[in-house]
């Protein structure tokens, strides 16, 4: 009777957690001597259990090897670290955008700019933006240009990156770019004069936004006091 073939059990990428009250302090070095593409998340210090005690801070790391491994393969390692038994896993896109919870928005967000890569490792594939997604953020962004009547590209430009709002920059430089331009042209031709302060009218919003939020006003009543959208109010009470 010929055997079954067994399941490959094997993988390209393991995932494991690590705590760093119990791994070596050079565990960075001891990953690094492996020559294997690996990703740190940012410290989970912030991560709370369903019944709303905190998670204990740990990092959330990826291995992406050339080839499959495993799982004894990938222990031998995380032995190593005084770490939890690897995991493997078949959506590392998923996997990279959990380091930061990006597609989990009730659990606390991380930032983008504090995973760190190793070993040349690339990730920047995965933060790729979807079609569906562009479509949201490119209303949002004209909703809020609007809002501000912005009258300046560069003002726009400008104030996603001392925001450090990655989503709307690339949304602005990479997909429509046109189209936005084509709005602030429009909103500057009406107005015909274009603002000499954008960011310090924005400020000055955020202020007034909070100011009444501390007053108890609900976010519509902010938002029709304020002549501004909903979502820009959200917006503002994040900041």
């Amino acid at each position: 009777m010929a055997k079954k073939n067994k399941k490959d059990v094997r993988a390209r990428t393991w995932t494991f957690i690590l705590y760093p009250e119990s791994a070596p302090e050079n565990w960075r070095d001891i990953l690094d001597g492996y020559h294997i593409p690996w990703v740190e998340s940012p410290l989970h210090d912030r991560d709370v259990n369903p019944d709303g005690t905190a998670k204990k801070a740990h990092r959330h790391i990826i291995l992406l090897f050339d080839g499959k491994k495993s799982f004894e393969q990938v222990k031998d390692i995380t032995d190593t670290l005084n770490a939890p038994i690897p995991q493997k896993t078949a959506n590392t896109k998923g996997l990279v955008r959990y380091l930061i919870h990006m597609d989990n928005p009730e659990k606390h967000q991380y930032k983008r700019e504090d995973i760190i890569c190793h070993s040349g490792a690339d990730i920047e594939q995965y933060f790729e933006i979807s079609s569906a997604s562009r479509e949201r953020i490119l209303w949002d962004i004209m909703e809020f240009i609007r809002d501000e009547k912005i009258t300046s590209y560069s003002a726009f430009i400008g104030y996603c990156q001392d925001t450090n709002n990655r989503e709307w920059f690339s949304i602005a430089t990479r997909y429509y770019t046109l189209a936005i331009r084509t709005l602030i042209d429009s909103i500057y031709q009406d107005q015909k004069e274009p603002k000499d302060n954008i960011n310090n009218a924005i400020i000055e919003n955020i202020k007034k936004v909070k100011e009444l939020a501390e007053k108890e006003y609900s976010i519509r009543q902010i938002a029709d006091t304020l002549g501004l959208s909903k979502s820009t109010v959200q917006r503002y009470l994040k900041k």
